[in-house]
């Protein structure tokens, strides 16, 4: 055994081992540091996507909130509206309704007026030409016969006061 610890090989070999176990602390420490690293750099990561993924996930339940807010404005306004335009055509049809009657109304009115315009040309006109018929049929008349019917004709009156 004497001549192995002369042997230059042996102690390469040994100073190898040694060597070996020397690096395995500080590269076991390195490789345990980077590995940690990576652990935290992964839990950090994965720590901000479940936080995205929350964000992400409110923001979702806002927007639909937010659907169904204007789903029901819409709704709401289209209920407004069909009350309005009803409310419109009901008020539209009362006032034809009432300007209709107005002018019938005021045609029946006119009529009436035109028909006693009418009566009162007929009844002037019936006037004047038995007026006309009077003074011809008294023209040929002596005038004892005007005298004797001016005479009746003033008894007649008497008799109705």
């Amino acid at each position: 055994m004497s001549y192995l610890f002369q042997d230059p090989k042996f102690w390469l070999l040994i100073s190898f081992i040694i060597f070996i176990i020397l690096m395995i602390k500080p590269f076991k420490s390195m490789m345990i540091d980077g590995l940690d690293s990576k652990i935290a750099e992964i839990k950090e990561n994965i720590n901000k996507s479940l936080e995205s993924f929350t964000e992400a996930e409110a923001k979702l339940k806002g927007a639909e909130k937010q659907t169904e807010d204007l789903s029901n404005k819409i709704d709401e306004i289209i209920v407004n509206a069909k009350k309005q335009s009803e409310s419109i055509s009901k008020n539209i049809i009362n006032k034809t309704t009432l300007t209709i009657q107005s002018k019938e109304k005021n045609s029946i009115d006119r009529i009436k007026q035109i028909e006693l315009s009418a009566i009162q040309s007929i009844k002037s006109q019936a006037s004047f030409k038995l007026n006309d018929y009077i003074h011809n049929y008294f023209s040929k008349l002596s005038d004892d016969s005007k005298n004797d019917i001016i005479k009746r004709s003033m008894s007649d009156l008497k008799s109705f006061n």
